[in-house]
């Protein structure tokens, strides 16, 4: 379930409040050990304003190795961090990649939380067309809250049944330019 809806980060704020030096320690440990909740973890906490101490250089320090989902959790958190609008090039290349589709389609869910640009909104007009649904899915939910709504692409039934097709590559290139179209950069 952690997988499909996230994880649950109560309780890891409330430790933060009262055992700081602990949480701390153990989300470092968890980024050396290359666990991508970790990142995850500094991320809820900053948004929290409670990032632990040297966080930042943390995280700065697991990028060179970062693949992946790894690098996805990183560059969401530095972003939350620091509001560098550029951490979205390393997630729009794990979003590019080869990797499992799984990877692909939290790299295309962390793209909403980014500023569009004209190679970001590329990048996911491009994984509309992915062989994966749910990548597709994904990408095209991210692209519809870069054109301004807050629903889902499933309330939007005559693009919704294009991307679902699996044979019908056409439709969802139609989607696609559709999609990328109607964002303002």
């Amino acid at each position: 379930m952690v997988w499909h809806d996230g994880p649950d980060f109560t309780r890891l704020i409330e430790l933060a409040g009262t055992a700081p030096a602990d949480v701390a320690r153990m989300l470092a440990a968890g980024l050396e050990a290359g666990d991508p909740l970790a990142a995850q973890s500094i991320a809820a906490l900053a948004e929290a304003g409670l990032a632990p101490d040297g966080a930042e250089s943390l995280l700065r320090a697991a990028v060179p190795d970062a693949t992946e989902s790894l690098l996805v959790r990183v560059a969401q958190a530095l972003h939350v961090l620091t509001g560098d609008e550029s951490w979205a090039i390393p997630i729009a290349t794990v979003l590019a990649s080869d990797a499992f589709w799984g990877v692909r389609i939290d790299a295309a869910i962390a793209l909403a939380a980014f500023t569009p640009t004209a190679d970001l909104v590329a990048s996911l007009g491009r994984a509309v067309r992915d062989d994966e649904y749910l990548v597709r899915y994904h990408a095209a939910n991210t692209l519809l809250r870069y054109a301004g709504h807050t629903d889902d692409i499933a309330d939007h039934p005559d693009l919704f049944d294009k991307i679902t097709s699996d044979s019908d590559v056409a439709a969802r290139e139609a989607v696609a330019d559709q999609l990328t179209s109607a964002v303002r950069t």
